[in-house]
């Protein structure tokens, strides 16, 4: 899946490329630095902790210090650390220091039960850890694939999504936290790891390597989103940032999709109760629809009647309240049965940029990964 209604300063942080204006973009070319090596990115595992455990067949460990990386632990199967007032201590060895790196001599790092490509960052933030894993952006990508689509699709729509993944990579790579670029979850793209590696997946990544789109010179923030139920909708009117690579295009290729079509049943009382949580000065809501949609049919705003006047409230907010995976897409329509409210809707996600679904249903009709 992808992020929703989010964003990443200076822009947005959800994803996707659009599936029908490859030809107003400069697409398809190595970014500058990936011209002579591959960069490496930094991506979360963890925030927020009390402890960090790393394990691996012989590690070593190094601290940050008077400006320099200094070895301090050399050939150990397992290191832990924990808070410290003036950032992170060594277990075991009574040392501390804003920030330590693991490093593998062979194989690989293990946090949490998980395998790790690269070596892992442990800082620290008042009492708390945050732990990151930094790896080639392309050995990322192949952990990606099977993250967000299924490697066993067509191979020119595992391609199509490997660049909007590897430009949305770039991008964040250029404007995220100091710490980290991307976190694995749908709050950025799901990175499944090691474990989700198959050579499909890696055939997609090698035979694309360093592709990315561009626009004026600069990486295109790629977003994407499950299934877009007939086009997919602009930056504009789903988050109210414009962006000239991410507008509204006709779609039509992601009928396959398990999403493609759905409807909800919820109780009126779950639907007021979402409402309030948004506006809680209603006491009484007498009635409430659809106030206003986007050209491309999807919800932008609801009202609430509350015999006083009328309240609008944005459409992916209430979206969020109700849940993401329950309330597929704002592209709905709703209407009330006895004390249910039903909402008839189609595809899943946040309607920006690249289709997957139609990503998939292109490369079927024969479509290559740059036509997609």
């Amino acid at each position: 899946m992808v992020p929703e209604y989010r964003y990443r300063k200076p822009a947005l942080s959800a994803l996707g490329i659009l599936l029908v204006v490859v030809s107003c973009l400069s697409i398809f070319s190595p970014g500058p630095v990936l011209a002579a090596t591959q960069p490496d990115i930094r991506v979360l595992l963890d925030e927020n902790t009390h402890r960090s455990v790393v394990r691996g067949e012989s590690l070593y460990v190094e601290r940050f210090h008077g400006g320099k990386w200094r070895k301090v632990v050399d050939k150990v199967r397992q290191v832990g650390f924990s808070p410290h007032p003036n950032g992170v201590s060594l277990d075991g060895a009574k040392l501390s220091s804003s920030m330590f790196r693991v490093r593998p001599h062979y194989g690989m790092v293990r946090y949490k039960g998980k395998y790790q490509r690269g070596h892992l960052v442990i800082s620290g933030t008042g009492n708390r850890l945050t732990t990151v894993v930094v790896m080639p952006l392309e050995s990322y990508l192949v952990g990606v694939v099977n993250g967000e689509v299924d490697s066993a699709w067509p191979m020119e729509a595992v391609k199509a999504q490997v660049v909007a993944a590897r430009s949305y990579a770039l991008y964040s790579m250029s404007s995220g936290d100091p710490l980290y670029d991307v976190k694995t979850d749908t709050s950025d793209q799901v990175y499944a790891g090691v474990a989700s590696e198959d050579e499909r997946a890696v055939q997609a990544v090698r035979s694309t390597k360093g592709l990315a789109l561009y626009r004026s010179g600069s990486v295109v923030p790629a977003f994407f989103h499950s299934s877009c139920g007939g086009a997919t909708s602009s930056a504009a009117d789903i988050w109210g940032v414009p962006n000239s690579s991410l507008v509204s295009a006709e779609c039509g290729l992601c009928s396959d999709s398990p999403r493609a079509r759905w409807e909800l049943s919820l109780p009126f009382g779950e639907v007021t109760a979402a409402m309030r949580s948004l506006f809680p000065s209603p006491k009484t809501i007498r009635s409430f629809g659809i106030h206003k949609r986007t050209a491309d049919g999807r919800v932008l705003t609801l009202f609430i009647d509350t015999g006083k006047g009328k309240t609008l409230v944005d459409a992916g907010d209430f979206r969020k309240t109700i849940g993401y995976q329950k309330l597929m897409s704002t592209r709905f329509t709703l209407a009330v049965s006895g004390k249910n409210v039903i909402f008839r809707g189609a595809g899943y996600g946040h309607g920006v940029g690249l289709c997957q679904w139609g990503a998939r249903g292109g490369a079927l009709r024969g479509m290559t990964y740059k036509q997609i």
